[in-house]
């Protein structure tokens, strides 16, 4: 399913991003706004050219636990969030759902 989504492009409700930005500020903007709305998902390891390039596959829980401590630290009031690994194309995706 997530496979046909990326091909389909970002939405409202999804968004690629290639890799952690430095400048949290980057992606938790879009947080605030998934959560201010109908929730969404960041997908880190997609361009926006929809090629899946992939995080480090061994450095994939830690990429998604900096991102939801950046999340826990950053935004106020707190934000429910979710994130998982997955594996897209052989190329390893860290996703992150906000309600």
């Amino acid at each position: 399913m997530l496979k046909d989504e990326i091909g389909k492009g970002e939405t409202s409700s999804l968004e690629f991003k290639r890799d952690v930005p430095r400048d949290h500020l980057k992606f938790l903007k879009t947080v605030v706004a998934f959560a201010n709305c109908h929730g969404g998902r960041l997908v880190f390891g997609v361009d926006d050219d929809r090629t899946v390039v992939g995080v480090d596959e061994l450095e994939a829980f830690e990429i998604a636990d900096s991102v939801m401590d950046a999340i826990a630290n950053g935004c106020m009031p707190l934000v429910a969030v979710d994130s998982e690994v997955a594996t897209v194309d052989g190329k390893t995706v860290v996703i992150v759902e906000v309600a």
